[in-house]
């Protein structure tokens, strides 16, 4: 079965309401096992700020926002009741057959060796390389199906990725990879629930949505 890997915006942990628009999420994805990854949000701007004070240097900082994700897995994991945290494709798996929703250690699957058999380059350990650019390469490697960056905001109208990135949209990173991707799609989760969907990012000659309510 076809896997989703859905990205939680760091800036969506202050929703009140954020495991129950998770769960209206997930009941779009008939006939797809949906990989969950958090984002960073202020915990990763409490590294940035030790980095700025301390001069940790960008390798070492990357690793340390990295590892402060888990704080946020965790509490996506409290707030979705059917998810289970996992830390390798082998537990994926398990809570996928338990009909379970695998939320995924980055830090786990990043730090272990040898984690894909495709040919897909490491991700450089910089500030530029975001969560969004970490659930891309997720998606790559897996491998899955789509993309599905949950935003505080609508697609915005762009060209391309890189002016979406330039435009602070996504990482600087990720117009690295996004030509890549078998599908992407966008959701602004902060909106109504009448108008809460998935759009498909379709890509060629610029970036556009197509309003979607189910995979693509």
């Amino acid at each position: 079965m076809p896997v989703t890997v859905i990205k939680v915006g760091g800036s969506l942990f202050d929703l009140p309401d954020l495991g129950n628009r998770l769960s209206h999420v997930l009941g779009q994805l008939d006939g797809s096992r949906p990989l969950i990854i958090s984002g960073g949000g202020r915990t990763a701007d409490l590294v940035r700020d030790w980095d700025r004070i301390h001069n940790l240097g960008e390798e070492r900082a990357h690793w340390l926002a990295i590892q402060s994700l888990t704080l946020n897995e965790r509490l996506l994991n409290q707030l979705l009741p059917e998810s289970e945290w996992v830390d390798s494709y082998a537990a994926a798996e398990a809570a996928w057959r338990a009909n379970r929703v695998p939320i995924l250690s980055a830090y786990a699957y990043l730090s272990r060796p040898a984690i894909s058999s495709l040919e897909q380059v490491e991700l450089p350990a910089a500030w530029e390389v975001t969560s969004d650019s970490i659930a891309a390469w997720f998606t790559l490697t897996w491998p899955a199906q789509e993309l599905v960056l949950l935003k505080s905001v609508d697609l915005p109208e762009v060209e391309t990725a890189s002016e979406l990135a330039a435009r602070g949209f996504v990482d600087a990173y990720f117009p690295q990879l996004a030509d890549e991707l078998p599908c992407l799609r966008w959701c602004n989760l902060r909106s109504s629930e009448e108008t809460l969907q998935l759009a498909t990012v379709t890509r060629g000659s610029s970036f556009q949505s197509r309003n979607a309510t189910g995979p693509a």
